[in-house]
């Protein structure tokens, strides 16, 4: 699977499997967290990174993603913080979810603590088992 079937398939088909969340995907307001998730699944390397550490590691994708992408949430936040409202923290949730479970084929989930208090307030997240197979991401 390359990095543009995933892309693909995501925008293809987020709103239709999270409709709660498609506000996320298309309103203006929410853009720059929507890009923020499209250039990490963009990003071979960093998406590698992501899937090896859920897999190896139990690391949810969403702390891993938020992790990586500190620096610039603190700014599209305005937060030193970088808060989230509970409706981003989700609908990055949600995203993960997307990619794993219905792109990646990860059969089952579980949620952990994650306890990112000092930044964006997250408590728990999602862990992603159950591959059909080994994950390769190519370009």
């Amino acid at each position: 699977m390359t990095i543009d079937d995933i892309s693909e398939k995501v925008i293809e088909e987020f709103s239709e499997i999270y409709s709660h969340f498609k506000e996320f995907q298309h309103n203006p307001e929410y853009s720059a967290y929507w890009e923020k998730c499209m250039e990490s699944i963009s990003d071979r390397d960093l998406l590698n990174c992501i899937v090896f550490c859920n897999d190896t590691f139990g690391i949810p994708p969403v702390k891993t993603f938020l992790t990586h992408y500190r620096d610039d949430l603190i700014i599209i936040t305005g937060a030193s913080n970088a808060k989230l409202d509970i409706y981003i923290k989700r609908a990055i949730g949600a995203f993960w979810g997307m990619v794993f479970k219905f792109v990646l084929g990860y059969t089952e989930q579980k949620s952990v603590s994650v306890s990112m208090n000092d930044y964006f307030m997250v408590k728990t997240a999602s862990v992603y088992s159950g591959a059909k197979a080994p994950i390769d991401i190519g370009n």
